[in-house]
């Protein structure tokens, strides 16, 4: 997975890219903080409409590293943010396996 990090300077925010919208995109930003126990805001920006994670927004990425490396004692934030993007991606999976199971067993 590539990923490409960019640090506002100015704001702390940090954008996490990983893939382009596709034209056809519908973007919805989602919080996932709690799902990974995290105190720091973590947001995902997700194209819904073709089931794909596009990145992520951490708010006050300083705070984020230093609540990485002391809850996971990390000193590789970067693999924590690869860990959080393909638990995302798979639950998107298993979000579109459930609909399509749902979709199925409803007739």
């Amino acid at each position: 997975m590539t990923s490409h990090l960019t640090i506002d300077q100015n704001t702390h925010v940090a954008f996490v890219d990983i893939s382009e919208a596709a034209d056809n995109a519908q973007i919805r930003v989602v919080t996932v903080s709690e799902q990974f126990g995290l105190k720091s805001q973590i947001m995902a920006r997700i194209d819904t409409e073709n089931n794909v994670v596009l990145g992520l927004i951490i708010e006050d990425y300083p705070a984020f590293r230093r609540e990485i490396m002391m809850k996971y004692v990390a000193f590789r934030v970067g693999k924590i943010v690869e860990l959080i993007l393909c638990s995302l991606k798979a639950s998107m999976a298993n979000e579109r396996a459930d609909r399509r199971h749902r979709l199925a067993t409803a007739v």
